[in-house]
């Protein structure tokens, strides 16, 4: 996951011609950098199914939840009504499965691999148990 985070905040960066340091930079006003940083909010949420309250986590500069719910919900609006968001948030979808959703699909089965295994573990472990 902090891999397609990565790819995520460079694709952003080079789209809206912004520093990748501004993500995590809390106090600034420019247009450019809280429209990217409402993009991956969108897609953190949208896209990868990130719930709100881990979203801070991921950014340093949104400080809770709420603040990531209005940019979700912003943006939301914001596709629905701009042609110019719609296509730009197009092109950072179509450039991102271009440079690494692929990278999010073998870490998802990788996950699916390491949970079948733990599974298996602790049914083994329950196995061990019930025989003593």
């Amino acid at each position: 996951m902090d891999k397609t985070i990565a790819i995520a905040k460079c694709t952003l960066a080079e789209i809206f011609d912004i520093n990748i340091i501004e993500f995590d930079r809390k106090i600034t006003r420019k247009r450019n950098v809280i429209e990217a940083r409402r993009f991956l909010i969108f897609f953190l949420a949208d896209e990868l199914g990130m719930k709100f309250l881990h979203i801070p986590k991921e950014m340093k500069s949104i400080t809770s939840h709420a603040t990531a719910m209005h940019h979700f919900y912003k943006m939301i609006d914001l596709l629905r009504l701009e042609e110019k968001t719609r296509s730009k948030y197009l092109e950072f979808k179509n450039l991102m499965q271009e440079k690494g959703l692929n990278t999010l699909q073998s870490e998802l089965v990788k996950q699916k691999q390491i949970q079948k295994f733990a599974s298996w573990n602790i049914k083994q472990l329950k196995e061990m148990i019930n025989e003593a």
